[in-house]
This record gives structure tokens, C-alpha cells and sequence, in this order.
């Protein structure tokens, strides 16, 4: 019985992978959100003229989470788990700062927004970051 299998919940750092995979996705979402952001927000109407340096934090938001996103799927380590934890601080002041920026304006879309590109990237962070430690422990 050499080509025996063992479930998956048997392996040692399956859930860890599990962890990093839903990191990862969340991450991807977060970077969707950014993406459609620009796109009908800030291009659609109109706004990146007017807007700049919102406008380049939302791109500059949208590819690194999109990347990251992409490589805790596709090639998870130690490496992409640090990362994702030193953007999941940086996004956290940019994208926290924007939302309550939009608390104080006439208009709740930004602020709903805001709040969901925020919610995703930090959620992502923190599983990411969580999954990472506990395969160190296996490890």
C-alpha cells in the first residue's frame, strides 16, 4: 500500500495553506475593489484630474494588492507572508485616513468604499499573517 493518500486534514500545514490561500483571495478582492474604484469612480467621472493623489493611492492600492494577492496563491512563503504583513500596516493608514476623510464629506459612497478596500486589505493582512505563524510552528 505504498500509494496510499492522506486526507487532507491529516497533513501537517494544510490549514495553514488554507490560511494563506483565503489571505490571498481576500487580498485579490480587496485589489478588485480598488480596480473598480478607479475605474468607474475616479476615470468615469472624470475625477483623477481632480483628485490625483487619491486617485494614485487607489491604483498604487490596486496592483499591490493584486500582487500580493496573486502571489500568496500561486507561490506562498515566508517571504510574500512578510510582505503582505508590512502592506497590510501601510494600507491600513492609507485607506483607514481616506475613509475617515470621506466621514466628514456630504457623500456616504466613499466612505462605503473606503470601508470595504480597508475591511478586505486588513482582513487579508491578518490571516495572512496568522496562517504564517502557524506554519512556523509546524515547521
Amino acid at each position: 500500500m505504498a500509494n496510499e493518500t492522506v486526507p487532507a486534514e491529516r497533513v501537517p500545514g494544510g490549514a495553514s495553506t488554507d490560511g494563506l490561500r483565503l489571505g490571498g483571495a481576500l487580498w485579490v478582492i480587496a485589489g478588485a475593489i480598488c480596480a473598480g474604484l478607479l475605474i468607474v469612480v475616479f476615470v468615469g467621472e472624470n475625477l483623477v484630474a481632480q483628485n490625483p493623489g487619491s486617485s494614485a493611492l487607489v491604483l498604487g492600492g490596486a496592483v499591490a494588492a493584486l500582487l500580493t494577492g496573486g502571489l500568496l496563491l500561486a507561490r506562498p512563503g515566508p517571504g510574500v507572508v512578510r510582505w503582505s504583513t508590512v502592506l497590510g500596516l501601510a494600507w491600513a493608514l492609507a485607506f483607514e485616513s481616506l475613509m475617515l476623510t470621506a466621514l466628514n464629506g456630504p457623500d456616504r459612497g466613499p466612505m462605503l468604499s473606503s470601508g470595504l478596500i480597508t475591511g478586505f486589505g486588513v482582513a487579508g493582512a491578518l490571516i495572512t499573517f496568522r496562517a504564517g505563524r502557524s506554519a512556523r510552528r509546524l515547521a
